[in-house]
């Protein structure tokens, strides 16, 4: 199937994306939040939209900026995982440094004039007004320091947050704005529970009247540390969708055609089963966009063949591979995997498969199930596997815990007739049909001693040896790999991420446009796969 359908935020233009926006009850209560004067956590696994709509927010304070005066500021650190760890203060100087030119350079975009002789000189590194080249070269140096032996000198110093706090104030009351609102991408740097600690400190440290964080982090692996409470130094909002919401099957139809309307001529005729992989999706868009297109042309025998596919090998896939990334935590991921595998979905799938009108994709845990347990699932939430539902649910003999809900997909492939089962659980889903575990259930013995303490310190693996790996391990197209091994002899993850575009034009067919779009996608595959 044909489509000019994208996958990712990164790939929208900045001032294309309201036009790809849906407007839900949810989504524009997300929004507006983010948009607001308080700070906010915004969680979610992976491409369910939480980029999106910290991008649609910007967007919409960008065009409103004469009469709201607020000045939005889109920050991405994706590339954490790059900085060496030498000391322990080199991963905040990075941030403080990638903060100092992101704002000076939006308040540059809005032709706003800086003031001279305040805090503004600190952040710049410079007393040259509107000049923070300075800042930008420190960057770069934490940025590339992987490709270095020794530290190299720094070419300015870093303010603290106390300084960034007073030259935010100084800006807004010279420039006349009300306040600096700062989107925070990618906060979670998974498996580098220092890095995420030091990032929520100083976001708590940087919170004033006129400057307010906005972060996505991922559900399952957020470290907020001792300084940070989520629920009292910001607001703490989940992007999950509810597929028991009654307008969930239309949302989610109104964003594939806000992508890519011609796909009307094959997706109406068949109704019943694009919503069937909708549910399928259980929320997330970009695995719903993924599995679409999977097959062409779409009808019901190829939608059977993608859910079999997909839900039963590639999601499945996706989980246990972050085993051979992050060994310290093999033994959470393999076990969670064979806990819903072999005992979650059959029994719900028997369950589902009775004389009951009422069907089930949720199961409970008892909250004083061993700590491995949830974490475990935490991981599994952040692969989009598991949704962690509502704390405090009691179950049967009024025991207290905390209600999951299993991917559908995962759900519907237990089936020979996927799209046929599905629309059946579907139609008839009920929270109150959960299947329970308790506080000391058989299924948890493989995992109720695993030493917790062996995950922190797994988390910081050696960046040398992530960036030896093959470049099999990169989501990127076939094209792309091809081009990439064959013709281009990189092999290594950290061989595409020394090559320029001059590099990638080498290739066959592969010229300025195509050289960047290639590097780009490579690079993005590179810093997430590293990212986590």
């Amino acid at each position: 199937m044909q489509s000019d359908i994208v996958y990712r935020t990164e790939d929208i233009p900045p001032e294309e994306i309201l036009d790809y926006l849906v407007e839900t009850d949810t989504d524009r209560h997300l929004i507006d939040a983010l948009k607001g004067r308080s700070p906010v956590v915004l969680k979610g696994s992976r491409g369910v939209g939480k980029s999106f709509l910290m991008r649609a927010a910007e967007a919409e304070i960008r065009r409103d900026f004469s009469e709201l005066k607020v000045l939005p500021v889109y920050v991405t650190f994706a590339q954490a995982s790059l900085i060496r760890q030498d000391t322990p203060d080199r991963f905040l100087m990075w941030m403080m440094a990638k903060l100092c030119t992101s704002i000076l350079r939006a308040a540059s975009t809005f032709g706003l004039t800086l003031p001279g002789g305040s805090a503004i000189t600190a952040i710049q590194g410079s007393s040259a007004i509107g000049n923070y080249a300075g800042m930008q070269k420190v960057e770069s140096i934490f940025e590339t320091s992987w490709m270095h032996d020794q530290q190299q000198d720094l070419p300015v110093a870093v303010p603290d947050p106390e300084i960034l706090r007073d030259a935010v104030e100084d800006l807004c009351r010279y420039t006349g704005i009300k306040r600096v609102v700062v989107f925070v991408d990618e906060a979670a740097h998974v498996f580098i529970p220092e890095q995420q600690r030091q990032f929520f400190t100083l976001m708590r440290d940087l919170r004033s009247p006129y400057l307010t964080v906005k972060a996505a982090v991922y559900p399952g692996a957020t470290s907020y540390g001792h300084a940070f409470q989520p629920t009292h130094d910001a607001s703490l909002l989940s992007v999950d969708r509810n597929v028991t919401d009654s307008e969930y099957a239309a949302a989610m139809r109104s964003i594939v055609y806000k992508q890519d309307d011609s796909l009307k001529k094959q997706i109406e005729p068949n109704g019943d089963v694009f919503d069937t992989l909708s549910y399928a999706a259980t929320g997330n868009p970009r695995i719903l966009l993924k599995t679409l297109l999977m097959r062409a042309p779409f009808n019901r025998r190829n939608a059977q063949e993608t859910i079999r596919e997909y839900y039963r090998e590639e999601i499945w896939k996706e989980h246990s591979n972050l085993s051979e990334r992050y060994p310290g935590h093999s033994q959470l991921i393999d076990w969670g995997r064979g806990f819903i595998e072999d005992s979650v979905l059959p029994a719900l799938f028997a369950r589902n498969s009775g004389r009951s009108s009422q069907t089930s994709s949720y199961f409970w845990i008892h909250r004083d199930a061993p700590q491995a347990v949830r974490e475990a699932l935490r991981l599994l939430c952040y692969s989009g596997i598991v949704q962690e539902g509502d704390a405090g649910i009691r179950a049967t003999r009024g025991e207290i815990g905390t209600r999951y809900m299993v991917n559908l997909g995962c759900m519907f492939a237990q089936d020979a007739e996927p799209i046929k089962f599905g629309q059946h659980v579907r139609q008839h889903l009920h929270l109150k049909r959960m299947v329970e575990y308790g506080a000391n259930h058989p299924a948890y013995r493989p995992i109720d001693k695993f030493a917790l303490g062996s995950v922190d310190s797994a988390g910081n693996q050696a960046l040398e040896a992530q960036l030896d790996r093959s470049i099999d391990y990169l989501d990127v197209t076939k094209f792309q790999r091809s081009k990439l091994r064959d013709e281009l002899g990189l092999l290594t993850i950290g061989e595409v991420l020394k090559s320029d575009e001059e590099v990638f034009k080498r290739a066959y067919y592969v010229g300025t446009k195509r050289a960047r779009q290639m590097r780009n996608a490579a690079v993005t595959a590179v810093l997430e796969y590293l990212s986590g």
